[in-house]
């Protein structure tokens, strides 16, 4: 029996309503469904198990109803497992979550004859070594985001790429974003689209004050080091703008392609390109 776990955004108001539909479509189909304790006792649906807490092991299939933001925060908690996994939209119009409320029942039974095909997104990954000691790393799909607190001036880093010194750059931070996270918070600030199947890395400066202000794309196999290169005042280290960390003057920021990938598992043929089509028509890029 396959188990697939099912992680509700109870943020949605559909989101109850929509679970109790799906996990009975799935008990119907054979599988066995698991849930996290808290969120099956407030569906209170029958024949389900429990997850520990941060324990996926057994998992074969992960699904996430809301937004593409509850399918990044998935993404990264079911890391570095590497288990397909696949969202229900309850949000708008998104690149990542492709099945709509009114396609459970194709989408169960899509799964359970093996009618899909599984996608491999890169993620990208952060550490933070200080006094030559890795102090904390974060992990993310869409991207690592490096800036300024709210009150702090500009920050000033240095920027090598494999070691070699490739410019300062005074800003108000910097993106290392995934292809995924392109056309996230990096294409707002000015970033490439760069399609999902291309293993690659793209740096962004936020509102860069130097000449060194172009987006930049690397190999997923360059080793990005950012360093200070003036003390800040407070500056953050953020994963998808959903985990963050602050920043010590002496620290050193090493980001990289992550050693793991997240899997998509896709019913539709519809492409990357037809999700940018509709997205520029409804005018939300």
């Amino acid at each position: 029996m396959k188990r697939i776990g099912v992680f509700p955004l109870f943020e949605k108001p559909e989101a109850v309503k929509v679970a109790v539909k799906l996990i009975a479509l799935l008990q119907k189909a054979g599988f066995g469904v698991v849930m996290e304790k808290v969120s099956a006792d407030r569906l209170g649906v029958a024949g389900v198990g429990f997850l520990d807490q941060g324990d996926f092991a057994g998992l074969d299939y992960g699904v996430v109803l809301g937004g593409d933001g509850a399918l990044l925060s998935l993404a990264r908690r079911l890391y570095p497992r590497e288990i397909p996994i696949f969202g229900i939209n309850l949000g708008h119009l998104g690149f990542l979550t492709e099945v709509e409320d009114k396609e459970l029942e194709l989408a169960v039974q899509q799964l359970q004859a093996g009618e899909f095909t599984v996608e491999d997104r890169l993620m990208v990954n952060a550490e933070v070594i200080r006094k030559d000691a890795r102090r904390a790393s974060l992990v993310g799909l869409n991207d690592i985001v490096l800036t300024k607190g709210i009150f702090a001036r500009m920050v000033r880093l240095e920027v090598l790429i494999d070691g070699f010194f490739t410019g300062l750059l005074a800003a108000d931070g910097l993106i290392v974003a995934t292809p995924t996270g392109s056309t996230a918070y990096s294409l707002s600030a000015g970033g490439p689209i760069v399609a999902p199947q291309l293993s690659a890395l793209v740096l962004t400066p936020i509102c860069a004050h130097s000449l060194f202000n172009r987006p930049l794309v690397v190999g997923s196999n360059a080793v990005i080091e950012i360093n200070f290169a003036v003390p800040p005042l407070e500056v953050l280290l953020t994963a998808d703008g959903q985990e963050s960390l602050a920043l010590e003057a002496e620290d050193r920021i090493k980001i990289s392609a992550a050693p793991h990938k997240t899997k998509f598992i896709r019913f539709k043929e519809k492409s990357f390109y037809h999700i940018l089509r509709e997205k520029v028509k409804e005018g939300r890029l």
